[in-house]
C-alpha cells in the first residue's frame, strides 16, 4: 500500500509512505512513481530480515493529479502488484517550468591526438537552437543553460553539473542533456570520454593498459544511470553524439514493461526518458568536413529545425520531440547514402567502413544508424520542440 488517502493538498512537499507486507518470498528493489515516472528507488533487500517494512520518500507535489504507484520484486525477481494513490495538488501549487539545458562538446582533449573538429560547434548550435525555439514558446519561460566545452568538460565537471541539475529540477521542469565528443563501447558498457582522459601516449599505441586508464577516467553509462535517476523533472531528453553510443541503449527493445534489471535503457523506460544515440553499439559517428557538424546534429538542427524538415509525421506546423528524434534516425543514413552516391558519380568509391568501397551499390554499404528510445505509449502532454507560432 501507499500512505493514507488524501484528497487534496496545498503542501509543495509531502511524505509518501510505501508499506510492504505479506512478502513471504522476500521484497527487493522497490520503486515509487509519480504520474508514470520513477522518482525513488530502494535498491536491494528492503525487508532486512523483518516480515514487513515501511519505506518513506519526501516528494514534490504538482498542481492537479499526482498519481503515485509503487511495486517491488521478490527474491526470484517476480514483480508485485501495483499499489496506487492519487493526491490532487491545489491550484496554488502551479508554477512555471524551467528548462535545464546541459550541453557538452569536446574538440580539444588533454591528449591532442584525440582531438575532434566539430563537437563544440555541434554542442553550441544544438543548445542555441533548442533554447531559441523554447524561448518562442510559453511552456518553459526560464531556460538555464550550462555549457561545458573542451577543458571545462572533465569527468568531475560533467557529473557535478548533472548533480546540480538533479538537485534543482522539479516536476514541472524539463532537462535536456547533450554530449558531443568521443565515446567507446567496452564489454557491454558505453563510456563518454571527457577532456581529462588520463592517457598521454600515442593514440595508435593505445594498448589494453592504456584503454583501462581511459575507461577509468571516463563517464560510464552506469554513472549516467546513477546521475539521471535523481533527476525528477517531468521531461528528460538525453542526446549522445558519439561513436558506439548505441551501446548505452543495448537491449532497449526488450524494455516493454517493468523488469528488475539495471542499465540506462531500463532507467529510461522507468523515468519515461527520451534518449537518442548517434550510432549503433559498435559503430562510428561521422564528422563530414563540408558540413562542419556531426551527421546527427546536422540532421537535428540544420535540417530538422532550421529547415522544418522534422515536421513530417504529421506535417502540421509543429515538431514534437518524438517526431524530431524519428526524423534524425531516418535522415542520418539517407545523408550518408546520398554522399556515397555523389562521390560515385565523380568516380570516387566512398565508404564509411574499411573495405566496403568494393560494394558497388551505396545503399548496400554500412551506414551510421542512430538509435532512439522512448516508451511507445503516446504522450498525453507531448513535448513541443518547435511550435506552430514560430513557423515562417
Amino acid at each position: 500500500g501507499i500512505g493514507d488517502p488524501v484528497a487534496t493538498t496545498t503542501a509543495r512537499r509531502v511524505r509518501v509512505k510505501v508499506h510492504i507486507t505479506a512478502a513471504l518470498a522476500g521484497a527487493q528493489d522497490a520503486r515509487l512513481f509519480r504520474n508514470g515516472s520513477l522518482i525513488k528507488a530502494w535498491r536491494g533487500d528492503v525487508l532486512k530480515g523483518q516480515s514487513q517494512a515501511t519505506l518513506e520518500a519526501d516528494v514534490a507535489m504538482m498542481a492537479g493529479p499526482n498519481r503515485f504507484s509503487a511495486y517491488a520484486f521478490n527474491r526470484d525477481n517476480v514483480k508485485s502488484t501495483d499499489a496506487t494513490l492519487t493526491v490532487t495538488g491545489a491550484a496554488s501549487l502551479a508554477r512555471a517550468g524551467t528548462l535545464y539545458l546541459l550541453a557538452i562538446g569536446i574538440d580539444h582533449y588533454a591528449n591532442p591526438q584525440f582531438d575532434l573538429a566539430f563537437a563544440v560547434a555541434d554542442a553550441t548550435d544544438f543548445a542555441a537552437e533548442f533554447r531559441a525555439q523554447q524561448a518562442k514558446l510559453t511552456r518553459y519561460p526560464r531556460v538555464e543553460l550550462i555549457q561545458l566545452n573542451d577543458q571545462q568538460a572533465t569527468h568531475d565537471a560533467i557529473l557535478g553539473a548533472l548533480a546540480r541539475v538533479a538537485a534543482q529540477a522539479q516536476p514541472e521542469d524539463a532537462v535536456v542533456v547533450y554530449y558531443a565528443g568521443h565515446g567507446t563501447a567496452e564489454k557491454e558498457q558505453f563510456f563518454l570520454i571527457p577532456h581529462d582522459l588520463g592517457f598521454a601516449g600515442d593514440r595508435t599505441g593505445l594498448d589494453d593498459a592504456g584503454m583501462r586508464t581511459v575507461l577509468a577516467h571516463s563517464v560510464s553509462d552506469r554513472d549516467l544511470e546513477r546521475a539521471l535517476e535523481g533527476v525528477n523533472a517531468g521531461r528528460i531528453l538525453l542526446v549522445i553524439d558519439a561513436c558506439n553510443s548505441g551501446q548505452a541503449l543495448e537491449a532497449s527493445e526488450k524494455r516493454r514493461g517493468p523488469m528488475n534489471s539495471k542499465g540506462l535503457a531500463q532507467l529510461a523506460y522507468e523515468k519515461g526518458m527520451y534518449v537518442l544515440a548517434a550510432a549503433q553499439s559498435y559503430q562510428a559517428a561521422i564528422e563530414p568536413a563540408d558540413l562542419a557538424h556531426g551527421l546527427l546534429t546536422y540532421a537535428l538542427v540544420e535540417e530538422g529545425l532550421k529547415r522544418w524538415a522534422a515536421d513530417f509525421s504529421p506535417k502540421d506546423g509543429a515538431i514534437l520531440l518524438r517526431e524530431w528524434l524519428e526524423f534524425a534516425t531516418e535522415r542520418v543514413p539517407q545523408l550518408q547514402v546520398q554522399r556515397m552516391r555523389q562521390a560515385g558519380s565523380r568516380g570516387i568509391a566512398l565508404a564509411y567502413v574499411e573495405g566496403e568501397e568494393r560494394v558497388h551499390a551505396a545503399e548496400h554499404r554500412n551506414v551510421q544508424r542512430p538509435r532512439a528510445f522512448y516508451r511507445r505509449e503516446l504522450d498525453s502532454d507531448p513535448f513541443v520542440v518547435q511550435g506552430m507560432s514560430v513557423k515562417p
